[in-house]
């Protein structure tokens, strides 16, 4: 079977791989062609390089997409034939899977449009991390028609070990962005902790040991801290994309008048790390950051700045 794929990031180029070690063929389309290219060396007859969106609906019927953000989905999901979007080879016989984080007003918007073309899109965003991509452990949550879920789920089986159908479109992506949101804020807890730990002397490496065979070490802390003392060659997930989905939260919350105020202080802290040149690190690059902002002397013996 072949299937489309969109976006070759580390999540999208770990679910490239997985399909094809499962024996499916694929067709593939990436902003930047390189990392379509060497997919394809890496895999030579089995991958397609499309030049745009749209040659990858008019190849394959499954497509799957896994994309940075709300514009970038739009640009690939177009609607006009001469510029190469996907939306404009869509038919029925089409189901396109979009991974991405992205607002969920977007999703809700595209999948009217797909609709309207008689094709379906469902939103389906994934918990997990590149690990979990590369072993086919990822979480993901569907929202959109149910009954499309069981047609796409021999294409999604070799990513994920379980699919669980949210509701309709919008619901699963606030779902994700509440997942995101407490990372972001476990992170920062950490960070916290490990401050008040080391005031009394104790080192660094010891604090990290344990606190990560105690009560709070979530799944989530667990193989994340570790990549803060030593990062992965490609970032898993970058502090953009985190400040990203902390936004998308941010605004998801407005819509609804409900107040987070210790998500807008996490937002912060890395808004500041973005502009002190951390955006595009790994994630995990922010604790020793923050660490080192918490530690640094804001007063002199006397009390004065």
């Amino acid at each position: 079977m072949t299937y489309g794929l969109i976006g070759l990031g580390a999540m999208g180029q770990a679910m490239a791989e997985r399909w094809l070690e499962a024996g499916h063929d694929l067709v593939v389309y990436n902003r930047s062609r390189r990392k379509a290219e060497a997919l394809a060396d890496k895999f030579p007859s089995r991958v397609v390089v499309a030049e745009y969106p749209r040659e990858v609906a008019i190849r394959a019927k499954y497509i799957l997409s896994m994309v940075a953000d709300d514009r970038a989905v739009q640009d690939i999901a177009g609607n006009d034939k001469d510029t190469g979007g996907l939306i404009s080879a869509l038919d029925s016989e089409h189901v396109w899977v979009d991974s991405s984080t992205i607002s969920p007003k977007t999703s809700q918007h595209l999948s009217r449009i797909v609709s309207r073309q008689g094709s379906v899109r469902l939103e389906a965003p994934v918990s997990g991390s590149v690990d979990a991509a590369r072993e086919g452990r990822l979480l993901m949550f569907i929202g959109g028609p149910q009954e499309t879920v069981g047609k796409v789920r021999p294409m999604l089986e070799p990513l994920v070990s379980h699919i669980e159908w949210v509701g309709e479109a919008g619901q699963a992506l606030a779902l994700k962005l509440g997942i995101n949101l407490n990372l972001a804020l476990q992170v920062e807890g950490f960070v916290e902790g490990l401050m008040v730990a080391e005031s009394a002397g104790l080192s660094r490496e010891k604090v990290v040991q344990y606190m990560l065979e105690s009560v709070i070490a979530s799944p989530s802390l667990k193989y994340r801290v570790p990549l803060a003392f030593n990062p992965p060659d490609q970032p898993w997930f970058t502090t953009n994309l985190m400040l990203k989905d902390l936004r998308l939260a941010l605004d998801q919350a407005g819509d609804y008048l409900a107040t987070i105020p210790l998500t807008t202080l996490t937002a912060d802290l890395l808004r500041l790390a973005v502009r002190n040149g951390h955006g595009h690190e790994d994630f995990a690059a922010l604790i020793p950051y923050m660490s080192s902002i918490a530690s640094s002397p804001s007063h002199d013996s006397s009390g004065t700045r």
